[in-house]
Parts: structure tokens; C-alpha cells; sequence
């Protein structure tokens, strides 16, 4: 099951106008589906790149044609000529067609196309191995790096694994669509959870490196989370604007929320699903609705799961990251400017952080520094940014306590006990988007910038592994990859001398996942496995 399904659900209830009826839209949307959806929304209303309809696309249709066989660097639109292979001038006039004359369809993905969706792979997984198939000292060393291949699908797009003290590969699973987020089984060591960007959700075998099984959640989203008790999984999307939950041992869907809220401003939205968490302090799930500025709580263990909402907490809400107890949560509010802190057990806002231009807390992190317990809030930016910060505040009373100059916009902070350093990320497509800062975390100052790309790169996602010794960065590089240059690399750098120990070819690498956050509230604090 996939995309298409939805497509030709729109077709059926919408009459193609007079003016279009020499467009073969079913067949455009068919090719948009196959080679574009997976980035530019199934809608075709935007996700991870701009949106391609008659009303919001501006670009003229020589543009359109060229940005297609040419690609947009330096976006992750490839900038190759191989589609000629893989598309016919004719099937490029019709995606021109779409683009350009058609408007954003409605599309809809409920609990029944979910459920029709499931394809299962092992039908018998007591039959699996009892442990890992590969050497590996603990399975919390188990690195996940999120490879999403030149064109957003087809083989090279697939998850790796590497072994986090050895740095060599174990294993690798196909998606098939870009993979974008992992999340753990917290009890149970060998299961794993992917999200693709075409809203698949694959459940992954860790001691076999298979899938197992595999649900269509949304048509396109990057949320996902298992819950504490590892009963459910909740996948989170923006085609449509919905939240599933999932049983976590078979993927057949429970609850599905249509995610619409009055907004700050008083307008009833509906919204994208942003962060998707869990916590140990009680069985729910919580939610950041982005334009509803609402966060809500789902209560698991109470018939129906009934959502509890929290209005008014920003406009354009997206990531967050929890206190070391789970009772807090601390979620970024774009537009807004601010961090709001959110008190799950009252389901109130006790805090309005100020913070930089357009926080972005990616999975947060949390240190101790001089017996404070401090959070590290990253920010995005924007093209009019005046300067560009890291925003330290105390976890405890939520004031800010320090506003650490950096040179970019940043997106993901690391931490580890037993390290030495915050690292994070600088991104965007400026000079400065190939390097890694690293902050003391006593000193709270930046003591080290270390380019990581080269002088096309873009460099993100930095991760500790299990024990604290390297840092695992991916590094992706921009300008045309047609002529056999590489399209990415995973960097390997020691943890307290910072220096380079390995630089492994992935294709596009994107999000970089321990296997110890499985154990983790927070980012930052989590234990060492056995040593």
C-alpha cells in the first residue's frame, strides 16, 4: 500500500476541471508520487522541501523543468543528470503540468488504509535468533545512521549499523523510502522502530538486522515514539495531519487523532504532528500540535486514550526534550522565539524560556555543570537572525543562565556524562554549515571549531555513543555528485582529544541514533552500559 491509494481516493471525489482535462493527472500524480512525494509532501503542499502546486509554486515552468533533470544544489535535491534515465522529457511536461495547473490535493489516510497497509515479513519471530548475529560487546553500542540515498528512495536508501567502539558496519536494513527518525524498544533490546519520510513505519530486528513488519502510518511524517511500557508506538505525520498509535509487538493500529486545535490567536487549525514523546513519569504520550500551539497528553492506560490539551503554548511548535524525572517538558516554540516548559502532571505551562532566533531543540540535552543541572537549548535561525546563540538554562528554575555565542545557525546539540563537551551542530547553507562547535561544559564557553565536511559540506547530527569515548557526525556534501564524488560520509572524532579517527562513505547521511537512548530519558545524562 502506499501513496497512490490516496491519490486515487482525491481522484475519485474530485471532478478534474474542463481547462485540465488534456492532463493526464492520474499519471502525473502517479510519477509525483513515485519521485517527488517523499520530499515535497504526497499533497504536494511542502515537507522537507517547498511545496509544488499551481498556488504556492512561483517558479516558471523552464524552472521547474531545469530544477528537475538539474536538481537545487545545495539542497538534497540531487543535482545529477541520471534522471534523464528515469524520466521521459513527456514524463517531465507532465509533472511540469501537475506543478504548475493543478492545486494541492485533500488527501486522506485513516485507520482502515493503516490498517490494509500492514505487510508482514516474519510471521513467526520466536524463530529468530536469541542474540546477536554479529560481535558486538553490548547491544547499547549499536550506532544507527539514517542513510537516505541521492534520490530519497530505491536501495541506497537504508539504515546502517555500526559498531560504536570499533566503528566497523554490522549491519544495514533497506527502507526503501529515506529513513529519517529511530526510536528503541525500551524492554526489550533486540526491537527497533523507523520512521521513513513517506510515513512508513518499519519494525526492525536488531540481532537479525531484519524488518520484520511494516505499516503505513501517514503519507508523509517524521515523529515517532514507543512508549515507556513498550506497549505502543506513536507515529506522528504531516500528510495527513494525524497521529496513529500502534501496538509495538504487530503494528496494527489502536487510536488515530486528527490533530486540530484552536491556535493562539483563537483560529481552528489543524496541525503537524511535532515532537512525539514518551515518559517514565506516567504511561502517556505527549504531542506538540505545531499551528495549533497546543501540547497534549494521551493517557495509554485509560479506555479510549483520552487526550488532555494544552492551549496556548506558541506559535509553530515543533521539538522538545524531557527533565531527567520525565515530569517537565521543555518544547520549542519557532515564531515565538522561546522555549515553553510544560508541567505534564499539572498539564500546565509553568515557563517561558526566551531564547535565540527560531529555537530548535532537536533531542535536547541536559548536563551538569559546577553541581547545576543545566539545559541546552539550540536555534535554528533565519535570514534576518542578528547573531546566532546557544541558550543554557537552569533546569531547576528555568531561568536562562547563559547565552553562548556560536557561529551558525545550530539544530542538534550532544552531551555524555564521561564527555567533556557539548557539541553541536552548525547548519543551514552558510560558510560556516561544514563545521562542529564544542562547548566546555564548565567553562560554558566554545573552546573548539573543527571543520568536518570540507568547503562543500554540511555537517549535523552529532552523537555520542553508549560509553562517551567518540562522537559520531554526519557529514554530507553539496554540489554535483554525478561525476562519482561522494555524496556523504560518517566522521568518527575521539571524545576528549577531538581528533578525526575515521571517515566512513554513507550515502546522504542524515540522523545519527545510539542504541543506549533506549535507556535514556534525556539526552546528556544516560548511563554506560556494563564496561
Amino acid at each position: 500500500m502506499n501513496s497512490m491509494r490516496a491519490f486515487g481516493l482525491w481522484l475519485a471525489m474530485c471532478a478534474v476541471p474542463a481547462a485540465a482535462q488534456a492532463l493526464d493527472v492520474a499519471r502525473a500524480e502517479r510519477l509525483f508520487g513515485q519521485h517527488c512525494a517523499v520530499c515535497h509532501g504526497a499533497d504536494r503542499g511542502g515537507y522537507i522541501a517547498p511545496a509544488l502546486n499551481r498556488d504556492d509554486t512561483q517558479l516558471s515552468r523552464a524552472v521547474i523543468d531545469q530544477k528537475i533533470v538539474g536538481g537545487a544544489p545545495p539542497t538534497l535535491m540531487p543535482a545529477h543528470p541520471s534522471w534523464r534515465g528515469g524520466l521521459s522529457a513527456k514524463d517531465r511536461a507532465l509533472l511540469v503540468d501537475l506543478i504548475t495547473t493543478q492545486a494541492k490535493p485533500v488527501l486522506t489516510w485513516d485507520l482502515d488504509a493503516t490498517r490494509k497497509s500492514l505487510e508482514v515479513f516474519v510471521a513467526d519471530e520466536s524463530r529468530l535468533a536469541a542474540a546477536p548475529r554479529y560481535r558486538i560487546d553490548h547491544i547499547d553500542d549499536l550506532m544507527a545512521v539514517m542513510s537516505r540515498g541521492q534520490r530519497a528512495a530505491g536501495a541506497e536508501s537504508k539504515v546502517l549499523f555500526f559498531d560504536g567502539r570499533r566503528h566497523r558496519k554490522v549491519g544495514e536494513v533497506a527502507t526503501g523510502q529515506a529513513p529519517h527518525l529511530m526510536d528503541f524498544h525500551p524492554t526489550k533490546p533486540r526491537w527497533a522502530y523507523v520512521r521513513d519520510d513517506a510515513g512508513y513505519v518499519h519494525k526492525i530486528d536488531l540481532y537479525t538486522m531484519k524488518v520484520v513488519r511494516k505499516v503505513r502510518a501517514g503519507l508523509n511524517g517524521t515523529s515517532l515514539a514507543v512508549s515507556r511500557d513498550g506497549r505502543y508506538v506513536a507515529a506522528g505525520s504531516y500528510v495527513p495531519r494525524t497521529m496513529v498509535i500502534l501496538d509495538a509487538d504487530t503494528l496494527e493500529p489502536v487510536r488515530l487523532l486528527e490533530l486540530t486545535g484552536v491556535d493562539p490567536d483563537g483560529k481552528t487549525v489543524t496541525a503537524d504532528a511535532g515532537i512525539i514523546t514518551a515518559t517514565p513519569f506516567a504511561n502517556v504520550f505527549v504531542v506538540a500540535l505545531e499551528q495549533a500551539g497546543q501540547v497534549w497528553i494521551v493517557d495509554l492506560d485509560r479506555p479510549g486514550m483520552p487526550v488532555t490539551a494544552i492551549t496556548g503554548v506558541g506559535r509553530h511548535l515543533h521539538d522538545g526534550f524531557l527533565s531527567p524525572d520525565g515530569r517537565m517538558l521543555v518544547v520549542s516554540s519557532y515564531d515565538d522565539h522561546l522555549n515553553a516548559v510544560i508541567d505534564l502532571a499539572q498539564a500546565r505551562i509553568v515557563r517561558k524560556i526566551p531564547a535565540g532566533c527560531k529555537p530548535h531543540l532537536g533531542s535536547g540535552a541536559v548536563v551538569q555543570s559546577k553541581g547545576r543541572l543545566l539545559g541546552i537549548g539550540t536555534n535554528i535561525g533565519e535570514a534576518n537572525c542578528p547573531s546566532y546563540e546557544v541558550t543554557v538554562f537552569d533546569m531547576s528554575s528555568f531561568e536562562v543562565v547563559k547565552r553562548i555565542a556560536v557561529i551558525g545557525p545550530t539544530e542538534s546539540p550532544a552531551a555524555h556524562p564521561d564527555a567533556p563537551y557539548i557539541v553541536v551542530d552548525i547548519v543551514g547553507t552558510g560558510p560556516n554549515a561544514n563545521k562542529i562547535q564544542f562547548i566546555d561544559k564548565d567553562t560554558l564557553e566554545v573552546v573548539r571549531t573543527l571543520e568536518v565536511a570540507g568547503t562543500l559540506g554540511h555537517s549535523h547530527f552529532p552523537e555520542y555513543t553508549a560509553r562517551g569515548d567518540f562522537i559520531y557526525i554526519s557529514s554530507r556534501y553539496r554540489g554535483d555528485r554525478s561525476m562519482g564524488g561522494p555524496s556523504g560520509r560518517l566522521v568518527v572524532f575521539d571524545s576528549h582529544t577531538l581528533k578525526q579517527l575515521k571517515s566512513i562513505p554513507v550515502d546522504v547521511p542524515a540522523g545519527v541514533f545510539s542504541r543506549t537512548r533506549a535507556r535514556s530519558v534525556v539526552v546528556g545524562l544516560q548511563k554506560s552500559p556494563v564496561q
